[in-house]
């Protein structure tokens, strides 16, 4: 079985792992009625079936009842996968309850190649036991020339529950060629996943429900991808974040943010190569922080079929919020929605920035406000400094523009040149009533009225 690849059981491995499960689990209650360690027992079983790549954490003593503190026995199933180069640690359906320690995150991922792979998102749940890092699957950090990184890992399949605790769900420092697939996460009071130096990734169907930062934070959302951190004990090296991405994604209930990229506290390459395609950000429960943040330090960053919905605040909380704050170079945002309900929750829909020599390109986003914004639905930044390419972007109430509008713009595609008088032959199909052209040879503007090509004469 390819360790980088989606699990593929053959009938025969299936029943061998059924198999298994039940060799282990009467290995592992004779070995606890003989006053024996059932990790033990459970590894000669596995070994003896020929299951080294599988480690399911049931045979190194979790209970997974949501009450027994079931950290060891998941770090010994960790560590027997890093042990053995790689694998898949397994967690059968249940609630496994873990608890961090101060200074140190319940779960390490040791290894690269280990896979973590659940029954299912909302069947199989990681439960924080107290504040602090539920799971770090980070390399070595503090490395100015560059870090050793934690590669060719995954997490799927699986839940996790943050509890109401403080503390990252997830760790991804100095982490590369990760996929994060049908994962779920619930309840976390802070930012959910911090990726730093995080590349060549994917993430697909990650769900995260009713998390946040405390109100008015700077530095949780849910989601925050950037190229250097300042948590003690790590630094930074010469690379960076790029080509990440995201795709069918949902975030849910958040209230400082749902997903941001950018520089970070130090260094000054770019984050690059991010894709966002098909995501989904609508919260209530609003306290501060764009839902969508890419600063002006990323490159190539491209947002398709969003869609934001801002309806209403967490209790306490009244500020109308920027829902997309749009910074990035050689970028596009399109195809996206920003809505709200009766509450006005929205300053500005788009918070618009173009820096020196760049366009800032928008196409297909539309505002569909319950209540108008108390801004606009596109605020250009005052320190803009380069041009536009704003394509069918529009609001259905309240203003459309605001701030710097600009007076400069990408230049529009060249209108077609033909020679001699324009007609419908000059077209590889008939075109649209509005279609200009222009007659190089004799110098006249062609535009097409009712059916017809009507010209005028040019200066020159």
């Amino acid at each position: 079985m390819s360790r980088t690849e989606p699990a593929r059981a053959t009938a025969d491995t299936t029943r061998r792992r059924a198999l298994l499960t039940g060799a282990v689990a009467g290995l592992a209650g004779a070995a606890v009625a003989a006053g024996s360690q059932p990790a033990s027992a459970a590894s000669a079983a596995t070994a003896a079936a020929g299951g080294t790549d599988w480690f399911d954490v049931r045979a190194y003593g979790a209970v997974g009842d949501g009450a027994h503190d079931d950290t060891a026995a998941v770090q010994g199933a960790l560590d027997a996968a890093a042990a053995a180069g790689g694998g898949v640690v397994y967690f059968p359906a249940g609630k496994y309850l873990v608890v961090p320690t101060a200074g140190a995150p319940a779960l390490r991922v040791g290894g690269n190649d280990i896979r973590l792979i659940g029954a299912g998102s909302r069947a199989s749940m990681l439960v924080k036991g107290g504040n602090g890092i539920l799971l770090r699957m980070s390399g070595a950090g503090a490395d100015a020339s560059g870090a050793t990184h934690r590669r060719y890992c995954s997490v799927e399949n699986l839940g996790f529950n943050g509890n109401r605790r403080t503390g990252l769900v997830l760790e991804l420092y100095y982490n590369d060629n990760t996929v994060i697939r049908d994962v779920y996460i619930t309840s976390n009071d802070d930012l959910c996943i911090d990726a730093v130096e995080f590349w060549d990734s994917r993430i697909h169907n990650l769900v995260v429900e009713s998390s946040s930062g405390p109100a008015g934070s700077t530095s949780q959302p849910n989601v925050w991808l950037r190229n250097s951190s300042a948590t003690s004990g790590w630094g930074y090296s010469t690379d960076n974040v790029n080509q990440v991405h995201f795709t069918g994604c949902r975030f849910e209930a958040f209230g400082t943010g749902a997903l941001w990229i950018t520089q970070g506290t130090a260094g000054t390459n770019n984050p690059n190569g991010i894709h966002l395609t098909d995501c989904k950000f609508e919260t209530s429960q609003m306290m501060g922080g764009p839902h969508l943040r890419v600063d002006a330090s990323c490159k190539h960053v491209h947002a398709r079929d969003i869609y934001a919905y801002a309806g209403n605040f967490a209790a306490g909380y009244s500020t109308p919020q920027n829902i997309i704050a749009w910074a990035a170079i050689a970028s596009t945002l399109e195809n996206v929605l920003v809505a709200n309900g009766a509450v006005a929750t929205v300053n500005s829909g788009i918070d618009l920035y173009a820096g020196p020599g760049t366009v800032a390109v928008l196409r297909d986003v539309v505002g569909l406000y319950g209540t108008k914004p108390t801004g606009h639905h596109v605020y250009y930044e005052a320190s803009s400094a380069g041009d536009f390419r704003v394509e069918n972007t529009y609001a259905n109430t309240g203003s459309q523009a605001g701030g710097a509008v600009p007076t400069r713009h990408a230049p529009n595609p060249p209108i077609r040149q033909v020679s001699g008088p324009v007609s419908d032959s000059s077209f590889t199909r008939p075109p649209a009533d509005g279609t200009l052209a222009v007659d190089k040879d004799n110098r006249r503007l062609y535009v097409r009225v009712n059916g017809t090509w009507q010209w005028t004469q040019l200066n020159g």
